[in-house]
Parts: structure tokens; C-alpha cells; sequence
């Protein structure tokens, strides 16, 4: 995940060239990065939130608020 993370970062600052990209670059990233692993997590797990808690190492109460933020739809991840 580092490697391809890195060498993602390393072509979008290459194309932006001298010119800086926006503000607000790592909330973008992390954007990007929870969904999915959220996802797959909750699919993995058959939609058990406790041990996708776990797993993330992340409070229960945590999870349901990213779920929520995130606009996850449990349904379709069970």
C-alpha cells in the first residue's frame, strides 16, 4: 500500500509540475483511502461492526459515525 501510494503521489505532484495543488491535499487522500477500506472491511466481516471495529482498531461508536459520514449503505455489504 505504501509503495502504490507513493508512487500515486509522486505522478500527481508530477502533474502539477511547478504549480502547487490545492489546499487541503491529506483530507482528499484520507477521503479516498477510509471508504474503501470501510467497505470491504464491513463486506468481509458480513457487516458485523464489532469486528470491523476491532479490526480497524477504531471505537465501535467511531465506525457508525464514519458509516454514517460516509454515507455507507450496510445493506448492500452484508
Amino acid at each position: 500500500l505504501s509503495e502504490v501510494t507513493t508512487r500515486y503521489l509522486k505522478h500527481y505532484f508530477d502533474l502539477h509540475g511547478d504549480i502547487l495543488p490545492a489546499d487541503g491535499l491529506y483530507t482528499r487522500i484520507m477521503n479516498e483511502v477510509e471508504r474503501p477500506l470501510i467497505e470491504e472491511t464491513l463486506r468481509r466481516m458480513k457487516g458485523n461492526q464489532v469486528r470491523v471495529a476491532k479490526i480497524l482498531g477504531i471505537n465501535r461508536n467511531t465506525l457508525r459515525r464514519r458509516i454514517q459520514d460516509l454515507n455507507i449503505s450496510l445493506q448492500e455489504l452484508a
